[in-house]
């Protein structure tokens, strides 16, 4: 997992402060990778032995241990390690473009989820459109078979759309799981309408609806939501609810139609895999989802392949005067994202979420269902 906290932790450090060059250098068709730097000759023959060489050591000192404090040297570190990524991934781009004319890319595989590199590949001067599946990495190999025999059948392969391909529950299912917990739960007339409420509040929502993501990222039917301007908030939903460093930033689930208000974004992006620039004049405003680097991870929240999401950002919007909410995945911190209504149950319970909407239903830490 240490590949998110290196991209999120990169912003607090200097890159210049290392040279990883001796490691991972560009090259006229890409890059080069000196491997020796990863693993001993021979290869490690234990799994629980380092997947590094001494000579990563020498390069940058001895390793953090796990939990121990974070100080100025790992933030360089992860700096460095996030410039040196960077350019290998548009050195490689560079070669493919001189190579095809091409000028609209499409990434997977999972560096392609290193959302901060991929904000450097769009501001390439001949890129276009920059499209990342939400699903890369293994869990993308499924798909790519699929479009693979697909197009052995002369079927052409249509725009991904949305990733809810997910398992679904019915209403009677939902009803009857919580019935039977024995938690106490009303049914909301208006699931969205009154969530929105909550979060104008100050409150830390689960929200559980419909078919399950496809992929890393909870984009609105597996999240956590909570309201996007207050910095504790931030603080907060890391401590009490993530259970993760402080220094973990977390997206904003903009509306489509507003997405360009709030960020330098030229084109929808739907899965939260490309950080773009938060203007000037919002970021006062969206300090719980703004990163340091003034760059936000975005989903924009479309009203044809998610109305429900998209309905409660607007009753949001309506009533705090800001088109986006605070969207993170609906798990605590060394566990998957929940699946079930047990999964969700479980976790609402042991963190700090004030209330979660489990389809239309409703469970609160302090019931108030009005």
């Amino acid at each position: 997992e240490g590949e998110y906290k290196v991209m999120g932790l990169s912003p607090y450090g200097n890159p210049e402060k290392y040279d990883l060059s001796p490691f991972l250098s560009v090259s006229e068709t890409g890059y080069y990778c000196d491997v020796s730097f990863i693993r001993s000759n021979p290869p490690a023959r234990s799994v629980y032995e380092p997947s590094y060489s001494e000579k990563l050591v020498e390069l940058l000192g001895e390793p953090r241990k796990p939990g121990s404090e974070i100080t100025r040297r790992h933030m360089d570190i992860a700096a460095a390690v996030q410039f040196a990524l960077e350019r290998a991934a548009v050195s490689l781009i560079q070669y493919l473009h001189s190579r095809t004319g091409l000028r609209n890319l499409a990434l997977a595989g999972g560096v392609a989820l290193n959302c901060a590199a991929n904000r450097i590949i769009t501001e390439l001067p001949f890129i276009d459109r920059l499209f990342v599946q939400p699903a890369a990495s293994d869990r993308g190999l499924a798909l790519g078979c699929a479009l693979y025999m697909a197009n052995q059948e002369g079927c052409p392969a249509q725009p991904l759309k949305h990733a809810f391909y997910g398992p679904t529950y019915s209403l009677d299912d939902l009803r009857e799981t919580l019935r039977l917990t024995g938690a106490t739960f009303c049914e909301c007339n208006n699931p969205a309408e009154k969530a929105a409420r909550l979060l104008c509040e100050g409150k830390i929502v689960g929200w559980y609806q419909g078919r399950s993501e496809f992929g890393p990222r909870a984009l609105g039917n597996r999240s956590i939501l909570a309201d996007p301007s207050s910095l504790e908030m931030k603080d907060l939903v890391n401590a009490k609810i993530k259970f993760r460093e402080s220094f973990r930033p977390f997206a904003p689930a903009v509306l489509e139609e507003h997405a360009a208000e709030l960020f330098e974004i030229p084109y929808a992006s739907p899965f939260m895999t490309i950080t773009f620039k938060t203007r000037a004049e919002w970021r006062n405003k969206l300090q719980a989802v703004n990163h340091v680097n003034n760059t936000a991870r975005v989903q924009t929240v479309s009203k044809d392949t998610n109305p429900l999401f998209h309905d409660l950002i607007t009753h949001f919007h309506a009533a705090a005067g800001i088109p986006c909410v605070l969207n993170t995945s609906y798990n605590v911190r060394g566990q998957p994202i929940v699946e079930t209504v047990k999964d969700a149950l479980t976790t609402f319970a042991a963190s700090g979420m004030d209330a979660v909407f489990i389809g239309p239903f409703l469970l609160e830490k302090q019931p108030c269902c009005s």
